[in-house]
């Protein structure tokens, strides 16, 4: 276990906040990765005091951000406690871990992010374009509304990269096989990684499934939401 100091939060979208934590010499982490954070308080619900999180920020980056959605009116226990932290409180936190990795850049690269699920993407994009590895790259992005996360983030890279190419898919449009074919008259050759809602992860696996891309090539990550 780690201590992450916090520093700072952001609001980037309506109901959405970034928070930045300076992590300790030893912390090191893969773009893609996640953490459990620990924040104790008062009268925890029965969600407890422990969650999971993507790190959003690149390892470049050097502090660790942690992106959330706040539902006011059903925010547990826990997202209460997160979001009146004050600056310089400790936190508990595990080593990163996790497969959401772009490991080998030997085929086309899609990603599928549903609303939040686009946290371990953007420290993916980001780290590869710091690299400069930003090559052959889609992102489709499924959104409730035009409020798009990291939009400006992600649209800087795609300015400039012209490999790197964004697709919007805001409700009621959405990934399925119909908006799928006018993107892509033949899918390619390619490594799929779908992050967001479990159902829509499911949703999107199976389409890509259905189109001939083994799972071998699929990794996936899980957004429940608490």
């Amino acid at each position: 276990m780690v201590s992450l100091k916090f520093i700072r939060k952001i609001q980037n979208i309506p109901n959405v906040y970034s928070f930045i934590f300076e992590p300790p010499k030893d912390f090191n982490w893969v773009a893609g990765q996640f953490v459990q954070i620990t924040v104790p308080h008062e009268n925890p619900d029965n969600r407890g005091v422990k969650r999971f999180f993507s790190i959003s920020s690149a390892p470049f980056e050097k502090n660790v951000m942690i992106t959330t959605r706040f539902e006011t009116e059903n925010s547990s226990s826990f997202k209460k406690a997160f979001y009146i932290m004050k600056p310089e409180t400790l936190i508990e936190s595990t080593q990163a871990m996790g497969e959401f990795i772009v490991k080998k850049q030997d085929k086309k690269i899609i990603f599928a992010a549903g609303g939040i699920g686009i946290t371990p993407v953007r420290s993916i994009v980001m780290d590869l374009d710091y690299k400069n590895k930003l090559n052959n790259i889609d992102l489709l992005y499924t959104n409730r509304d035009n409020n798009i996360l990291f939009k400006e983030d992600l649209e800087n890279k795609q300015k400039n990269n012209s490999s790197f190419k964004i697709h919007y898919f805001i409700n009621p449009v959405f990934i399925c096989e119909e908006t799928l074919n006018k993107i892509y008259d033949k899918l390619p050759d390619c490594r799929i990684y779908i992050s967001g809602p479990p159902a829509m992860v499911k949703g999107i696996t199976e389409l890509f499934s259905s189109k001939g891309i083994s799972k071998d090539y699929i990794r996936t990550d899980y957004f429940p939401g608490y």
